[in-house]
């Protein structure tokens, strides 16, 4: 909720009624989006979700919920350190080359919140939000990330038209800092904004 109040108050100062409004978010920015899309259906003229192709709900699989509650484990029993570089492990295993590091922390680490993070995106269920969403949602995800539901995400969206899935092949979590996708996502990006504000 707290999110949600964040985004309300962002959009009140800095954008005018006239303006079309493009939510992007990628992994947890895509998780909490569903609920911040859900509660302020009416501000948003299209979503681009990135890294949320596993249903990780209240009703996600065994082996999903088996993963976020390891996940949650993890994150609240290490270490600063140990988080961080258990991280950095992931990052250097990536084959992503794009300003990775560099966005990832350039802006700071939420240490101490991974529990909490965990339990945010338990807690969303995005077949539950996806129907009432009156607006085109483009997907992305890499091949090599979990992505048990991303089909089913599609299938839910109000918007078929314009609505759609691009799965890179060979990329991973890290995919959109990947030379070898980024460019063409954000061609991708450009032309779903553009193809949402000419049918306005």
């Amino acid at each position: 909720d707290e999110c949600v109040d964040t985004v309300q108050n962002i959009i009140q100062k800095e954008c005018t009624s006239s303006q079309k409004i493009v939510y992007i978010g990628g992994s947890l920015g895509a998780y909490t989006g569903f609920y911040v899309l859900g509660k302020l259906n009416t501000k948003f003229s299209s979503a681009v979700l990135i890294d949320c192709g596993q249903n990780v709900g209240p009703d996600c699989s065994l082996k999903a919920r088996f993963g976020i509650w390891f996940l949650r484990k993890l994150s609240t029993n290490m270490s600063n350190k140990a988080l961080m570089g258990a991280m950095m492990g992931e990052v250097n295993k990536s084959k992503a080359d794009y300003h990775l590091v560099e966005t990832t922390f350039g802006a700071g680490y939420f240490f101490q919140q991974g529990g909490a993070q965990c339990d945010c995106m338990h807690t969303v269920s995005p077949a539950d939000i996806i129907p009432s969403l009156d607006f085109p949602i483009l997907f992305f995800n890499g091949s090599e990330d979990y992505r048990d539901s991303e089909d089913k995400w599609l299938s839910l969206c109000k918007n078929k038209e314009l609505s759609s899935l691009k799965v890179y092949e060979g990329g991973d979590h890290f995919f959109c800092h990947d030379s070898r996708f980024v460019h063409d996502m954000l061609d991708r990006i450009d032309g779903f904004a553009q193809a949402v504000v000419s049918t306005d």
